[in-house]
């Protein structure tokens, strides 16, 4: 086993030791760590700005195929096809 696997299965022990609330607030300092390490350039910034725009579409076609399938099926139901 490397030292690398051997850290890892350390970190895991460390982290089934906490309670809920330890592990919420480690999450919440890495994803804050994360947040500082990330590059803050304009070509980053607008970047960031298309994925969330990209993510959000994503969602919202979802949702109107899924309003799409409830309404065929309530129109199904009505009808006792």
């Amino acid at each position: 086993m490397t030292s690398f696997d051997k850290a890892i299965l350390r970190q895991i022990e460390v982290n089934q030791a906490r309670t809920p609330t330890e592990r919420f607030l480690a999450l919440c300092d890495l994803l804050d760590l994360a947040r500082e390490m990330a590059p803050k350039d304009a070509e980053s910034v607008a970047r960031r700005r298309r994925a969330i725009a990209a993510r959000e579409r994503d969602r919202e076609a979802w949702r109107a195929r899924y309003r799409q399938f409830i309404a065929q099926w309530r129109q199904d139901a009505s009808t006792g096809i």
